[in-house]
């Protein structure tokens, strides 16, 4: 089963292109160096602010990285790809 892993963290840049830049260079040792580690992106909500990593990894074992979390203060929400792909649909159907 795979897991969807979305990382919650204060924004700490003000533009969407220095938070890129600042991120890429932070977050480097963390890709490189977790086994299991399938994809990531991100993004920013830009009506509050918040920042958000989307890792997906090969299961949610893998997933688990506590002392990442410590050192970053961050916090976690697991979600089994499968069971929400099953329950919302990635694309609404249009209504006529």
């Amino acid at each position: 089963m795979m897991m969807m892993v979305i990382l919650h963290y204060p924004a700490v840049a003000p533009t969407l292109a220095e938070v890129r830049a600042d991120k890429e260079q932070a977050a480097a040792f963390f890709e490189n160096e977790v086994p299991g580690l399938i994809d990531k992106t991100w993004g920013m909500n830009e009506e509050t602010g918040r920042m958000a990593s989307v890792y997906h990894f090969e299961d949610k074992a893998t997933a688990e990285q506590r002392s990442f979390r410590r050192a970053n203060n961050a916090s976690l929400e697991y979600f089994d790809v499968a069971a929400i792909a099953y329950t919302k649909p990635l694309r609404e159907e249009a209504t006529a």
